[in-house]
């Protein structure tokens, strides 16, 4: 697990970069489909990952999260081009974005909110605080994994 102070510095970044996003914004349209129209039905792989989130989340947000991470993981290596390098600092970063983007589009989905007030969903500090702990989780485990 990791000390006190990487989890302090690591809920400071997630916290700035909430704020930065609550600032800037996102993306305005979905990461799939054309931008001239943003309510297209997303591809199949996506609605079969938000029926496996909403499973998940019948158990806990923690579920939810830990689902999210292990299948942003694959659909990355299956579909590379899902990452937006462009505007990341790092390929991390671009997963984590991703990750973000999914969460907002499967609350969307999910309670048939409207982008902005997905967004702040995804902004509250609980919600921070899950997915930075979710994050540690799934760089544990990739580790131990890589360990082995």
């Amino acid at each position: 697990m990791a000390s006190l102070n990487k989890q302090q510095k690591r809920a400071k970044r997630a916290k700035d970069k909430a704020k930065q996003l609550r600032m800037t914004g996102r993306k305005s349209t979905p990461m799939y489909g054309d931008p001239a129209h943003a309510t297209a039905q997303p591809p199949v792989y996506v609605l079969e990952l938000f029926a496996k989130l909403r499973e998940a989340e019948a158990i806990s947000r923690s579920e939810m999260l830990d689902t999210l991470l292990a299948n942003v993981s694959e659909m990355i290596i299956e579909r590379p081009g899902l990452l937006d390098l462009k505007s990341a600092e790092n390929e991390s970063m671009a997963a984590t974005n991703l990750a973000a983007d999914m969460l907002v589009d499967y609350r969307m989905w999910a309670d048939d909110m409207d982008r902005e007030a997905a967004q702040r969903w995804l902004s509250t500090p609980e919600f921070i605080k899950d997915f930075s702990e979710a994050l540690d989780r799934y760089r544990q485990s990739m580790e131990e994994a890589a360990g082995e």
